[in-house]
């Protein structure tokens, strides 16, 4: 996925190490097994448009490309975009992906359920 913030080109991959930085943050063991959930704790907050998990995610997802996020490219893409657009970009880009597709579709279709 690319996104042209401020005249540069941002590429956000969401693969085998966006998924192991994002799982590091939510893991939990049960029966002495690690449940890894960060994916889909934050695909729980991205349904419920947390902005920080937004963020968070963009900035895991370009965590290995160059040119790198800033804080202050951050804002300037809030800025110059509707936060909504945004989060379509980010559930597009995770649906895209092999790492990814399943559960978030899993997350989007069990939101489109309970509606």
């Amino acid at each position: 996925m690319e996104i042209t913030i401020a005249d540069k080109i941002y590429t956000f991959k969401f693969g085998f190490k966006f998924l192991t930085e994002i799982n590091k943050e939510h893991t939990k063991t049960e029966n002495g097994v690690e449940v890894k959930m960060g994916l889909l704790n934050a695909l729980s907050n991205l349904m419920i448009g947390d902005v920080e998990t937004l963020v968070n995610v963009l900035v895991k997802a370009n965590a290995t490309e160059n040119p790198r996020l800033t804080e202050k490219v951050i804002e300037e893409l809030f800025n110059d975009n509707d936060v909504d657009t945004i989060f379509e970009l980010v559930f597009d880009g995770l649906e895209k992906s092999g790492f990814t597709r399943k559960m978030t579709r899993m997350v989007r279709k069990s939101v489109d359920e309970a509606k």
